[in-house]
C-alpha cells in the first residue's frame, strides 16, 4: 500500500468511525445507555457532518478541496462531540450523588477521537497534495538543442 492510499483510507476510516461512534452509547446510567442518535440527540449532526465531509472528500480527492472538507468536517464533528461531553459532565456534576452514576459512553469518545483524526488526516492530505503538486510543476530543463544533421 502506498502512502497516498494509506492516507486515503485514514480519511475515509475516520469519517466512518465518526458514524459508528454516533450510533454507540454516549451516556450510561445504571446499566442504561443513550446513543448519540436516540431521538433528536446531537449524534445525528455528527453523522451528517461525517457523511458530507466524506462525500466531498471522495468527490474532490484530486484537489485541495478534499483536504479542506476533511478538516472542516473533523473540526465540526469534534466541536459537537466535545460540547456534548462537556454538557454531560456538567449535568452529572449538578446531579449530586445520582450524577456520579452517569458515565460518558464509548460512542461519544469514539465520535470525538475520530473527528479529531479526520481533521488531522485532512491537514496531512493538504500537505501531501501540495508537495505532489509543487514537485509536478517543477520542470526539468531540456538538454541543449543539437544542430540538425544533414543526410547525404
Amino acid at each position: 500500500m502506498t502512502r497516498q492510499q494509506a492516507l486515503f483510507w485514514w480519511v475515509v476510516g475516520s469519517a466512518a468511525l465518526m458514524v459508528v461512534g454516533s450510533f454507540g452509547p454516549w451516556a450510561k446510567v445504571l446499566g442504561f445507555s443513550v446513543s448519540g442518535t436516540d431521538g433528536s440527540n446531537d449524534g445525528w449532526f455528527v453523522v451528517a457532518i461525517a457523511v458530507a465531509a466524506g462525500a466531498v472528500f471522495l468527490w474532490k480527492r484530486g484537489r485541495t478541496q478534499a483536504g479542506f472538507a476533511a478538516i472542516v468536517g473533523g473540526v465540526l464533528g469534534a466541536s459537537v462531540a466535545m460540547y456534548d461531553r462537556s454538557h454531560l459532565k456538567d449535568a452529572a456534576s449538578e446531579g449530586g450523588e445520582l450524577g456520579e452514576l452517569v458515565q460518558v459512553g464509548w460512542g461519544l469518545n469514539l465520535a470525538m477521537v475520530a473527528s479529531i483524526s479526520l481533521a488531522i488526516s485532512g491537514a496531512v492530505w493538504l500537505v501531501k497534495f501540495e508537495e505532489e503538486r509543487s514537485s509536478a510543476s517543477q520542470t526539468v530543463e531540456p538538454d541543449e538543442p543539437t544542430a540538425p544533421t544533414e543526410h547525404v
